[in-house]
């Protein structure tokens, strides 16, 4: 079980929050519990603090916690390898060195732990997909990623690795999904992710907007979710001017987003309500049917977003303030719309949807 943020971190005052983040971390004492304060303040975006932190407390690096923070921090810097943070320094230059000439030297097949959710898996094999030598992977899954995520890669087009579910064989050579992106960065390595499930595409489209607004919830780490999730009465308001242009549009919304039942019901009161649909669905395989129907995708940062971009459907990102390292290189990369018709529409004061929301609106017309 992973920390429980403190209260204040969920107050809707970045500023605030990153003050009584420091007075917490200023006095705590034991080493392990301030590097996990640490961490989150990447979360709020407090890179000055964060970096005078990790300067004047070196301690902290020798914990994960304090390690992914410095991760965090050197990603939004442009450092062209910030997952190497992720190892205690003294092992960087010795992982490097054994691994660029196992590659070269070694043609046994690798085993790639994949990690995080839904989405971060399905970006991975994206990504995998585009590698000249992925043939050399197997990619292993986390057991539980299984009943969801199995049927859709059964449908996958050729270009995706071995794969299986479970744990990996230690006896086998083996990466972490982030060991591997240290590899890519410093081979130089940055693939253009690959639409793997094209053939979910449905030409023509039918005139359906496929939404979700909040991420699903960890329990072990709230907080993310909640920053990059709508409040509820911001979808509520939204929905009064989304619905009539619906119907005015001839569109129907697919709402694939897990709402409270005092939320659906409030929901069914507004109108046009009848443009509004919650589809059932079992598996990302549903999802990916669902997606390759709709004229467009609209979500926050969750599972969606990749599903849609594996269909090769348009899709528009409601994105957070301070979002992960994935969204956070491509904007440097690319700025606001890269190569696969991704349109980001990002917060610029924290926790405030208002401007996402507005562009929102003025790009549907509506």
């Amino acid at each position: 079980m992973r920390r429980q943020e403190p209260w204040f971190l969920f107050c809707g005052d970045p500023c605030f929050a990153e003050q009584q983040l420091l007075e917490a971390i200023a006095s705590c004492d034991n080493v392990a519990e301030r590097a996990s304060l640490v961490q989150l303040m990447s979360r709020l975006g407090g890179w000055q603090s964060l970096e005078q932190l990790l300067s004047t407390h070196p301690e902290l690096l020798h914990h994960l916690d304090g390690r992914a923070a410095l991760f965090h921090w050197r990603a939004t810097q442009g450092h062209p390898n910030p997952w190497l943070a992720l190892l205690p320094e003294g092992e960087q230059a010795g992982f490097l060195k054994a691994w660029q000439q196992r590659l070269k030297s070694e043609t046994s097949p690798i085993q790639l732990q994949l990690s995080g959710g839904l989405g971060d898996q399905l970006e991975s094999i994206a990504l995998i997909a585009a590698l000249p030598w992925r043939s050399r992977l197997q990619l292993v899954f986390p057991c539980g990623s299984e009943p969801a995520l199995a049927p859709l890669l059964e449908q996958a087009e050729a270009g995706c690795p071995p794969r299986r579910f479970g744990q990996i064989d230690p006896a086998r050579p083996w990466l972490s999904w982030m060991a591997f992106r240290a590899l890519m960065a410093a081979d130089g390595t940055n693939p253009v992710p690959r639409s793997l499930f094209q053939r979910f595409r449905q030409p023509p489209p039918e005139p359906l907007l496929v939404v979700c607004w909040r991420s699903k919830v960890d329990p072990r780490e709230r907080l993310w979710a909640h920053l990059r999730s709508l409040p509820f009465h911001r979808i509520e308001a939204m929905y009064r001017w989304l619905l009539p242009w619906a119907r005015q549009q001839g569109w129907l919304i697919a709402d694939l987003t897990a709402y409270r039942r005092e939320e659906r019901r409030a929901l069914e009161q507004l109108p046009d309500a009848e443009r509004l649909q919650t589809p059932a669905l079992s598996s990302l395989a549903d999802t990916a049917t669902l997606a390759g129907r709709a004229q467009l995708v609209v979500s926050v940062d969750t599972a969606l977003i990749h599903v849609a971009h594996g269909v090769a459907a348009p899709r528009w990102l409601l994105l957070h303030r301070h979002p992960d390292t994935r969204w956070q290189q491509r904007l440097q990369q690319d700025g606001s719309n890269d190569q696969r018709e991704l349109k980001v529409l990002q917060q610029t004061v924290q926790e405030q949807w208002q401007q996402p929301l507005a562009q929102l609106r003025a790009s549907l017309g509506a």
